[in-house]
């Protein structure tokens, strides 16, 4: 049990003492006690099945009393809500959370238009693209513009870690000298590269004892509002096997780990955690295609085919992963993109459920424009940036070129899931 008396510093575990040296030696965390079952963690480590469900059943009712706790703090009510009188949805938005105001701004209205105002701290928020689209050109932007006083900064330094090239502190003082907004401001306003502190690690390993013991005291001492992971896919991908089923679970339990590590940061800390992520290319569509042009499918006996049976098997495409994961990752529910253009960010569902908010850069794949003849025209690659969701942004808003006006989403787009036909009933799979 490494973490527990960092989870619940007041939890006292002298009926438990016995139990300690084999949790820790079998490396079970908190996180592992109320999501597994007590019979397989006895199994695994082992010990008595009835000891650990005690010990499970005291931890989860330490949790619940360590957050209402908090709550009482934090809405001294007699109620659990913060107002009893029936109020606006507005009012509730910027009366139930403190730290409404507090925004780290990209400096660029549209991309925090889209953003609802900036990155909000106390989250995890991605940024994922592929090579060279720009990922670290935009966490380099707020390394500074977080030391800005609110409400578009909050008057903090941050903490860049990187795990693939070193910080370029050559590109950060140019972004420092030429930006408009910080010419604007008195030399003693100006963000400075003093309050920007960077460490390197090449292992997870290294990465862990970082994030876990020294990044929370570097927060406290050098007055730290955002940390940047640079990239957190790097280590992963070198260290992890994902070939296999039982690579895959090590991985995504080590994903686990790593989510609530920068979640504790952000949360106790007031802070803003951004990571950056690499994507893969994506070979979903193939199935698609092959059973689009089968023989069977293309034969008139299709016209009397059963509509129940037809029905059933769209609700069960529907439901699958291959289908929803347009709506979270950033690629797939445009219609004009391209098949060999659909990517997934790294990583996979494993690591998507530990983030708050994920914002998808895209640059466009043509190179040259036709203008008739034997004429063809350089043109310039357009960069789009798109909130695919966050609790606090306006969701599914793309950016054009960076600088374009905000789009929603189309009218009428994915209107089959409003279908009735398609929705699940009890006779489903629950994971088809």
């Amino acid at each position: 049990m490494s973490d527990l008396l960092e989870v619940l510093p007041d939890f006292d575990l002298k009926a438990y003492i016995h139990l300690l040296h084999s949790l820790e030696k079998n490396d079970i965390t908190v996180a592992d006690l109320i999501s597994l079952d007590p019979i397989e963690i006895a199994r695994r480590c082992p010990l008595p099945a009835a000891d650990v469900q005690r010990l499970v059943l005291d931890v989860v009712a330490a949790l619940q009393e360590d957050v209402q706790t908090r709550a009482d703090k934090r809405w001294p009510f007699n109620s659990r809500w913060p107002h009893q009188a029936t109020i606006s949805i507005d009012e509730v938005t910027h009366t139930a959370c403190p730290d409404d105001e507090a925004r780290v701004s990209t400096l660029v209205p549209d991309i925090d238009h889209a953003l609802g105002g900036g990155l909000v701290p106390g989250h995890i928020i991605e940024v994922v693209g592929e090579s060279a689209v720009g990922k670290t050109q935009f966490v380099l932007g707020m390394l500074l513009s977080a030391q800005l006083p609110p409400p578009r900064g909050l008057g903090k330094g941050s903490i860049y870690v990187s795990t693939e090239a070193p910080l370029n502190t050559a590109r950060l003082k140019q972004m420092l000298i030429s930006h408009p907004e910080y010419e604007r401001l008195d030399p003693a306003d100006r963000p400075s590269l003093d309050y920007v502190h960077a460490i390197g690690t090449n292992d997870l390993e290294a990465q862990e004892h970082i994030l876990r013991y020294q990044l929370p005291v570097a927060i406290q001492r050098l007055n730290i509002g955002l940390i940047v992971l640079d990239s957190v896919a790097a280590n992963f991908r070198a260290e992890h096997e994902s070939r296999t089923a039982a690579g895959l679970a090590e991985r995504a339990t080590a994903l686990g780990k790593l989510g609530l590590t920068l979640r504790r940061v952000a949360i106790e800390n007031n802070a803003v955690v951004v990571v950056t992520n690499q994507v893969s290319d994506r070979f979903d569509e193939v199935r698609s295609i092959l059973r689009s042009s089968s023989p069977a499918n293309s034969s008139p006996s299709m016209s009397t085919a059963n509509p129940t049976s037809t029905v059933a098997e769209l609700r069960r495409e529907t439901q699958s992963l291959d289908h929803q994961q347009r709506f979270f990752t950033g690629w797939g529910d445009d219609r004009d993109e391209q098949r060999n253009q659909l990517k997934n960010p790294a990583l996979g569902l494993a690591w998507a459920n530990q983030i708050s908010a994920r914002i998808v850069l895209k640059m466009e794949s043509e190179r040259q424009e036709y203008l008739g003849g034997n004429i063809w025209k350089d043109k310039k690659k357009a960069r789009t940036l798109r909130v695919v969701f966050a609790p606090w942004g306006i969701v599914s808003v793309v950016e054009d070129e960076l600088h374009g006006e905000a789009q929603g989403p189309p009218d009428g787009k994915h209107t089959e899931l409003l279908d009735e036909e398609f929705w699940p009933t009890d006779e489903d799979e629950e994971f088809p």
